[in-house]
């Protein structure tokens, strides 16, 4: 295995992928985000991720951007439910300015008043653009509903209220709090002198001290229907059950089930919908897997006069899986699967990305020929098994945006469904 790690005194884990390429791609990956927030802190988390950027006690905002890219590299950062991540991709020759320019971020960041006043700016107009995107509000009104008044149900980006209350001290409490060495990893991959990069993040983070890591967060299941009218040319939808976490043993199972029913152009959900007849242009199934809780849905844009035999039809669908998978489907999902996690593996951003999520979620790393194993394991009655799991006693949500989106509640989902 060309991947190695080893864990500081101070509880933060390193991680060195040595694979064959001219570029170093180095992160450093937190297993905190939106969801570990109370209700005041909705968006601080996001609001962080940005603010990492806009100094540091050594560099200004400029002077971070202009170092990255005086070498050609970029660097980037997200927040999920449960992680934030810093990374970067440079020559290998630049690795050690990688690291130093990640670890000035999370060790040395000043949070300036006046970036924060700007930023404020930048992430209220953020909020805004994503309430016009209904694709994008028609997710975050499922999981409003699905994981109702908890962390998980709330919005990464925050409101517009919780955002523009935010403090300087705010932003500090959340970071000490949650950016602790033992709830941190830093994965390197690429072309690496393994000793020396080691040393060198030993050297940039071992000075973090302890702290306590972040409680662990626990999300409960709530079926229901949100739909929120608006004058659209189409109707979206987003109707799931509650799936798994993303140690559950059956994960790769539901992974499968999730591409037969709607994952490509082949998929049950597209044949039958969109090319027989012709009720939308994009649908899809999709799974979302955290720590704490998971999810198994569809989403569809439709015609607003299609929408009702649209959610029934599919329906009709998801309630025939349970019954019959042929082996052409689970092979084509297998050979699915396991492309798409080798090809993933080509690109070392990927790579690093992978195996600090693996740390951060199983606390050991996963060799590609065990996820492989796994993928070739699935069988139809592990599949069917899953189903009798997931969805002959679920609790549905239904999430609408579009003319008339009411109209959708007169449906007897659970009828359908069993």
């Amino acid at each position: 295995m060309s991947v190695e790690f080893k864990t500081l005194d101070n509880g933060i884990t390193i991680i060195n992928d040595q694979i064959d390429v001219e570029s170093a791609s180095i992160g450093v990956w937190i297993g905190a985000g939106s969801s570990n927030e109370n209700n005041d802190e909705c968006g601080i988390a996001h609001m962080l991720e940005h603010m990492a950027f806009k100094g540091t006690k050594n560099r200004n905002a400029e002077t971070i951007a202009r170092e990255i890219e005086d070498v050609g590299g970029d660097i980037n950062a997200y927040t999920s439910k449960e992680v934030t991540a810093y990374f970067l991709k440079v020559l290998k020759e630049n690795a050690e300015l990688g690291v130093d320019i990640l670890s000035d971020i999370i060790k040395n960041s000043t949070f300036p008043k006046d970036e924060i006043e700007r930023e404020r700016g930048v992430i209220i107009s953020e909020i805004g653009q994503s309430y016009d995107a209904p694709d994008d509000r028609v997710f975050e009104n499922f999981t409003k509903t699905a994981f109702k008044n908890q962390p998980m149900g709330r919005p990464i980006l925050g409101t517009k209220e919780t955002v523009s209350s935010f403090k300087q001290s705010d932003l500090k409490f959340f970071l000490d709090s949650n950016y602790t060495p033992e709830n941190m990893v830093v994965s390197m991959s690429g072309n690496l002198k393994k000793d020396h990069l080691f040393k060198i993040v030993e050297e940039k983070f071992s000075e973090i001290k302890k702290g306590n890591k972040p409680k662990k967060v626990n999300s409960e299941w709530t079926s229901g229907f949100i739909a929120e009218d608006r004058d659209l040319e189409q109707t979206q939808l987003v109707f799931g059950v509650e799936g798994l976490k993303n140690i559950d043993i059956d994960r790769f199972s539901l992974r499968a089930l999730s591409i037969i029913l709607g994952g490509g152009m082949s998929s049950r959900l597209f044949q039958e919908i969109r090319e027989k007849r012709g009720l939308c242009y994009s649908i899809f199934s999709f799974t979302q897997m955290q720590n704490s809780s998971g999810v198994f849905g569809f989403y569809a844009g439709t015609s607003p006069n299609d929408v009702d035999q649209l959610l029934e039809a599919s329906l009709i669908e998801w309630k025939k899986i349970k019954k019959f998978i042929s082996s052409e489907e689970l092979d084509r999902a297998k050979s699915q699967m396991k492309s798409g996690f080798i090809m993933g593996q080509e690109s070392n951003s990927s790579r690093s990305e992978y195996y600090a999520k693996n740390m951060i979620s199983f606390r050991k790393l996963i060799e590609t020929k065990e996820v492989i194993r796994s993928i070739e394991n699935i069988s139809i009655s592990s599949i069917y098994d899953l189903c009798e799991k997931l969805l002959n006693s679920a609790k549905p949500v239904l999430s609408v945006i579009g003319p008339n989106a009411n109209s959708l509640k007169k449906l007897e989902i659970s009828t359908i469904l069993n």
